[in-house]
């Protein structure tokens, strides 16, 4: 991975009047190339030291403290309206209890690889890709693990003004530890489109979706089976310099496919993220109340399946401890913003979590869903977590951030033997 920094940074020394930086908002640098066309070459780092104390609210779990290292390395080509790239990364994982989770490690590998075509209204994306959408609740790019989220496939887009739609056939890649093993996972799919009006302001507009979900052997508290799952969702989202809002909206059906008769999905979720700011006031205030439920099920002897599931969303979906994932859950969550520097952001938040149906279990990341055991048919109060997130933009190439939560196990927790839970990160990434 340096190697590759190495020989971008000589490429740029050797041809100084070629080099030159890129656009305001990209990374890296670019170089003319003879007879049209450039080239851009990017690195990044991340260092992230984590503790849980304990993991999984000590339901199996324990207290536990490591550090990961990612290093990925890009090179992309783009002339008249072709692009091509290559992102290859390499990921560490020091001190994990029980050796390295399957988001920890990977010898040097292809993050990304992919061919890219854009005309005027229609183009088309083909090869390995990370893929991202709306608020990041059912389709993110996974930044908190230290190997992020990557598609194989295809995806096509149609552009006029301010309508877009994409239309998609995708795999989740599968890591592997070793060198350049990551395959497709034959076992999971994603199809479908994803369309997006911007309004005329900018940051205001509404999304529509619809996307089919497959994945084989998924566990839920209650069933074990192949998983094909639609997704039919809205997200209305609005800026202003003195209030934002984003709601979302999503409705499930579909079978889970077992040995005992197979199950009728029927699941939802209601998600919103608003708040109010003072621009003008000293460290720039944001008042926000983020508000969820996502369905469970009801009961486990029927023959329907009532538990959400957000499929691929970001980790970090109600806090950067990530011990929380949304399916069978109903929470409210007041947060504080604060700007004390140009360069410095902070929040304060309170969540306060429920389950949606008492005999659903508990549920947690990583995605596929897993739940926590011994938590099905618990009461209902899961608990609250307390968090403080700051991020510092110490240069143009470095972040510092700084990340605590305490989770009070409520009744839910503590009936299958959880017990509270202290988090605490810190990170460091570099970005050439």
């Amino acid at each position: 991975m340096f190697v590759l920094r190495v020989l971008s940074l000589a490429v740029a020394a050797a041809l100084p009047s070629l080099a030159v930086a890129c656009a305001p908002d990209a990374t890296g640098r670019c170089i003319a190339l003879d007879g049209g066309g450039e080239a851009q070459l990017d690195a990044s780092l991340r260092l992230r030291g984590m503790y849980y104390d304990p993991t999984r609210f000590g339901i199996q779990g324990r207290e536990d403290g490591y550090g990961l290292l990612r290093a990925l390395s890009s090179v992309a080509l783009r002339r008249d309206r072709w692009e091509g790239r290559v992102q290859l990364g390499v990921h560490a994982e020091q001190g994990r209890d029980g050796g390295p989770g399957g988001t920890d490690r990977g010898a040097l590998d292809l993050q990304q690889g992919y061919v890219r075509w854009q005309g005027e209204r229609l183009g088309w994306q083909l090869g390995r890709q990370e893929v991202a959408y709306g608020s990041s609740r059912l389709l993110s790019v996974r930044d908190g693990p230290n190997i992020r989220l990557a598609f194989d496939g295809v995806r096509a887009r149609w552009q006029q003004r301010a309508f877009t739609l994409d239309v998609m056939a995708l795999r989740p890649v599968d890591n592997h530890s070793g060198a350049f093993d990551d395959r497709s996972d034959r076992g999971q799919h994603l199809l479908g489109g994803y369309a997006t009006w911007q309004g005329a302001r900018a940051g205001n507009g509404l999304d529509l979706y619809l996307l089919d979900y497959g994945c084989d052997g998924a566990r839920f508290a209650s069933a074990v089976g192949d998983e094909r799952r639609t997704s039919l969702g809205t997200r209305w989202f609005a800026r202003h310099p003195r209030w934002d809002a984003n709601i979302e909206v999503v409705a499930q059906r579909g079978t889970l496919a077992r040995g005992q008769g197979d199950l009728a999905i029927r699941a939802w979720t209601l998600a919103s993220d608003s708040g109010v700011r003072w621009p003008d006031a000293p460290w720039q205030p944001r008042l926000g109340v983020k508000l969820d439920i996502a369905s469970g099920d009801r009961n486990a002897s029927d023959t329907r399946l009532g538990t959400f599931n957000a499929m691929y969303p970001k980790s970090a979906y109600f806090s950067e401890a990530s011990l929380l994932a949304p399916a069978n859950l109903m929470d409210v969550q007041p947060t504080l913003t604060l700007a004390p520097h140009a360069n410095v952001s902070t929040e304060l938040g309170v969540q306060l979590a429920w389950k949606h149906q008492r005999s659903d279990a508990i549920y947690t990341t990583p995605a596929p869903l897993a739940a926590v055991p011994g938590t099905a048919g618990t009461p209902r109060r899961i608990g609250q977590q307390y968090k403080w997130e700051t991020s510092w933009q110490a240069s143009n190439h470095w972040t510092w951030k700084g990340q605590l939560a305490w989770f009070e196990a409520g009744h839910g927790l503590r009936a299958a033997g959880g017990r509270d839970t202290l988090f605490a990160s810190v990170v460091g990434a570099w970005q050439w």
